[in-house]
């Protein structure tokens, strides 16, 4: 037995088994926390969609709000991938300033879920925002500002002042656009949100005289 448990290949089955075992429970608690939101949530509900126990469950996370923090944190860490392949793509310096905004753009517009999640606005009663315990958060942030600051740094490479604030200014158009698109109002604009996107881009980030 004791070799058994040496042998490389043993670990990496195990390793293998744990992880899916953990992501059945993630993927179960991503679809209720969509239905009742986070405060809606049990540990009981998560078990029951997984097709598991509540004991089951306790050895990975301790309550519904660690569950809930590991899914941020994974579109989170899927987020920052995204903004810097898209970054890195472009040559010019203006292209990866203004591809570091557009690419949190499309990505949430492929994602719109996550862009809900991130803001903590999975709720029953409706969108509010909720925040979770303050060592989840920490965590949280940190790889927000990872993200956060893949555009920054692409912007400031272009040569703009205020990388940070222009940063901020463009998730911000961003997320109002994503939410705008999703609730259905762009129709009554009469306007493509993507066209819109692109205005901004080259009105906020304009080529350098």
């Amino acid at each position: 037995m004791a070799q058994e448990q040496d042998d490389p290949r043993v670990r990496a089955r195990q390793d293998a088994l744990r992880d899916a075992r953990r992501q059945v429970i993630i993927d179960a608690a991503r679809r209720v926390f969509e239905r009742v939101g986070l405060e809606g949530a049990s540990i009981r509900m998560i078990a029951a969609e997984a097709g598991c126990t509540t004991g089951a469950i306790y050895p990975w996370f301790a309550g519904k709000e660690e569950v809930y923090a590991a899914i941020l944190a994974e579109s989170l860490d899927r987020l920052a991938t995204f903004l810097a392949r898209r970054i890195a793509r472009e040559q010019d310096a203006l292209a990866k300033a203004r591809a570091g905004v557009d690419a949190f753009y499309r990505y949430y517009q492929k994602n719109p879920d996550e862009l809900w999640l991130g803001l903590y606005l999975f709720r029953a009663d409706g969108v509010q925002p909720v925040g979770l315990k303050p060592e989840l958060n920490r965590d949280l942030n940190a790889r927000l500002a990872l993200a956060f600051g893949l555009i920054a740094e692409a912007i400031s490479g272009a040569g703009f002042d205020d990388p940070d604030g222009r940063a901020a200014d463009g998730i911000s158009h961003a997320s109002g656009l994503l939410l705008l698109t999703n609730a259905g109002r762009m129709k009554v604009f009469r306007s493509r949100p993507d066209g819109l996107m692109l205005r901004y881009l080259e009105t906020a980030l304009p080529e350098q005289k």
